[in-house]
């Protein structure tokens, strides 16, 4: 009877392994568990990883945000990388952007999805709105980062070339 829910368990992990296995995982898929067993052919470990995938109900989050080894494309991965740059380099972006030049500038560009050929008109463009980018010299850097992102919108050019704004 013991036999009966391993038997299912497997059944349901080897009909999903062949799509699982195209992405670059295991069966298990990403997640946690899949990160912990890794590619392991063994079947039991695969079975382990599902299971712990499942418990944890971390397989859907992890998808989505791109971590346990799911990937850099998730949803929410761009954002935040955006915000953790802001954050550490607030103070260099804020001096590079009234300057319209500088290096921190065109890796922010970067992280917005900017072409290449779009970087000095998204340095430009910080250097010209500066004042609207940061209204009250009190702003934190995500409050920066969404009134940029704000104005960038309203900028035909930026709008078009920048798609991760």
């Amino acid at each position: 009877m013991r036999k009966l829910p391993a038997m299912v368990a497997l059944l349901f992990t080897l009909t999903i392994a062949s799509s699982a296995l195209a992405a670059g995982y295991g069966a298990a898929g990403c997640g946690w568990g899949g990160k912990e067993i890794g590619k392991k052919d063994d079947i039991l470990a695969q079975l382990g990883a599902t299971i712990l995938n499942g418990v944890l109900s971390n397989q859907s989050f992890a998808i989505t945000s791109g971590t346990s080894g799911c990937g850099k494309s998730g949803l929410v991965m761009a954002e935040n990388e955006q915000n953790v740059f802001v954050e550490h380099n607030y103070t260099s972006l804020a001096k590079e952007m009234a300057a319209g030049e500088g290096e921190s500038l065109n890796t922010l560009a970067g992280l917005m999805g900017c072409s290449a050929d779009q970087t000095h008109h998204f340095a430009v463009f910080t250097k010209d709105n500066y004042n609207s980018i940061f209204k009250s010299g009190q702003d934190t850097p995500s409050e920066m980062l969404i009134t940029l992102k704000k104005s960038m919108a309203g900028d035909s050019v930026l709008a078009a070339s920048c798609p991760k704004i």
